[in-house]
């Protein structure tokens, strides 16, 4: 077996940890790879990352988490525990700038400390996070893994989706994205706060936004154009929006400008000249979500359905009026990417990562210029 590597979570909640939320859960994934420890569990809420540890040890992989520590200071982990890769699942608020003690990343980066980072990268603008990027290039070249977490280019419907394109003439000519998630059991006061967030499509639509990237290629920036429907519009208004602790709704202290839209529509250009739009909505009631991405071409129609649990492809192809069904329910592409970012830590070899910081950067600045576009409405 190769050297047992040590991996601490900075982020005690449900990224790292699962909830009722979604699917994602890094530490489940960790847990079924060979040769792993995890040295720490990081979250300013010493008591929460407590409350995980009890459960995790209780688990069947108990053993992985016999001497792992909890840290309120991402800086006293780093010093003391000496992991040799970190999973950073933090509220966007919380990293991905230069300024303390914000600038997580660039701390892992002097620590030589590989990391796995949640999207989206921060809820800071593109501009803000660009000394971070600089700075992980740069190590990066000295051997740093960096991989953010768009687990949709490790699925293997996107593959397949990918596949069939490129059989296609011309390429992608249009995509189509559409993300409608389920609010009413979202009871994070964050979450409701485009400050804290940098709202829905930041945070939310990042994921079909980045898709519509690695499927079509860069979109020409200066075309977006969008509008929104803001929180504090008559048509914002939601009904069934959770209570917080003290009985009021969750956002009852967010003032109107801040409030999340609840309906974003934007289109643009890639650089290849295909067309891309996106709708965007907080719209659904009790849990399940919407996601879906359309791609067109000459001939061809493909919808990614349901990517998060009952996967599968629609395809319509060249020369035929039949759509064929294609079945990836059983894929896991939180594991098959937790799996490349441990593989690339263990040989120092980056290539199977398919999202990079800088590639990320990219889908940042794309889902900040359609909030900015729909703002200026």
């Amino acid at each position: 077996m190769s050297k047992q590597l040590r991996i601490a979570f900075i982020g005690a909640g449900y990224v790292n940890f699962g909830g009722a939320e979604g699917p994602w859960d890094h530490a489940s994934r960790l847990e079924k790879i060979e040769g792993l420890a995890i040295a720490a569990i990081v979250d300013l809420n010493t008591s929460l990352a407590e409350q995980r540890l009890a459960v995790r040890r209780s688990g069947p992989a108990g053993g992985i988490y016999a001497e792992t520590e909890i840290f309120a200071d991402y800086r006293q982990m780093l010093d003391k525990a000496k992991p040799d890769a970190v999973f950073i699942g933090l509220p966007p608020e919380a990293h991905g700038v230069a300024k303390p003690p914000k600038d997580v990343e660039l701390v892992c980066a002097d620590a030589g400390v590989h990391m796995f980072i949640e999207k989206p990268l921060s809820a800071a603008p593109p501009e803000e996070v660009a000394d971070v990027a600089d700075a992980l290039a740069k190590a990066a070249e000295n051997g740093l893994i960096v991989s953010v977490g768009y687990m949709f280019r490790y699925s293997r419907a996107v593959e397949k989706m990918k596949e069939i394109v490129a059989e296609t003439p011309g390429g992608v000519r249009a995509i189509v994205a559409r993300y409608n998630c389920a609010y009413s059991e979202i009871n994070s006061a964050v979450w409701w706060d485009i400050r804290r967030t940098g709202g829905p499509v930041v945070e939310q639509a990042t994921h079909v936004c980045d898709l519509a990237r690695y499927l079509a290629g860069e979109a020409d920036l200066s075309t977006v154009a969008a509008v929104a429907i803001a929180g504090g519009e008559p048509a914002g208004q939601l009904s069934d929006i959770p209570a917080g602790p003290d009985g009021k709704v969750i956002d009852a202290d967010v003032p109107d400008e801040f409030r999340i839209p609840c309906a974003t529509a934007a289109v643009w250009r890639f650089a290849n000249g295909a067309v891309g739009s996106l709708t965007h909505g907080a719209l659904l009631h009790h849990k399940k979500y919407l996601a879906e991405l359309e791609v067109w071409s000459d001939g061809l129609r493909i919808v990614l359905a349901e990517p998060y649990d009952k996967c599968r492809l629609l395809v319509r192809r060249p020369h035929s009026e039949e759509i064929e069904t294609l079945d990836f329910a059983g894929d896991d592409p939180y594991m098959t990417e937790a799996e490349v970012f441990i593989q690339a830590v263990r040989t120092g070899d980056a290539s199977g990562i398919r999202c990079t910081y800088a590639d990320a950067v990219k889908t940042h600045q794309l889902t900040w210029a359609i909030r900015r576009a729909a703002e200026k409405q």
